[in-house]
């Protein structure tokens, strides 16, 4: 049996700015661990300044380019399954004049509204849509209903 070299904090931080900069440089702490990473190594670099904190659970690498938004960013990122919609959608694609006050997020069918409120720590500036599907259909009847 051959003695198996003993990693360092160097190696273990290195090996963690590496999955970072796989992933565009956010990670959530869950995916940190999925990727076989410490989690003594994730705060100490959190604490060393390496890397800023985008809300609960969520990390960014700190020497990157600032975020345009962080906002959709945190949201994308805490709640994958969801799709920004309406006003946010034509904000973000700058479509629109108008600044939404708050972001809309389309979830798919069965998505809870306390998941979604868990996920984001600024629930006031966010406005879930559920399901789009029923907003199409609800769309179409009130078309049917105008004709």
């Amino acid at each position: 049996m051959g003695v198996q070299p003993q990693r360092t904090r160097t190696d273990s931080g290195s090996r963690a700015r590496s999955a970072f900069l796989r992933h565009r440089g956010v990670l959530r702490t869950k995916d940190v661990l999925r990727l076989g990473i410490h989690p003594e190594t994730l705060y100490g670099m959190r604490d060393s300044g390496k890397l800023i904190s985008l809300g609960r659970g969520l990390y960014r690498l700190s020497d990157l380019p600032p975020l345009g938004n962080r906002d959709l960013v945190t949201l994308a990122m805490k709640v994958p399954s969801g799709v920004m919609c309406l006003i946010s959608a034509l904000a973000f694609h700058e479509l629109t004049t108008q600044f939404p006050h708050q972001v809309y997020l389309a979830l798919p069918r069965g998505a809870g509204s306390r998941e979604l409120l868990h996920h984001t720590h600024n629930s006031d500036r966010l406005r879930a849509v559920w399901p789009a599907k029923e907003l199409r259909e609800q769309r179409r009847s009130r078309i049917l209903r105008a004709v």
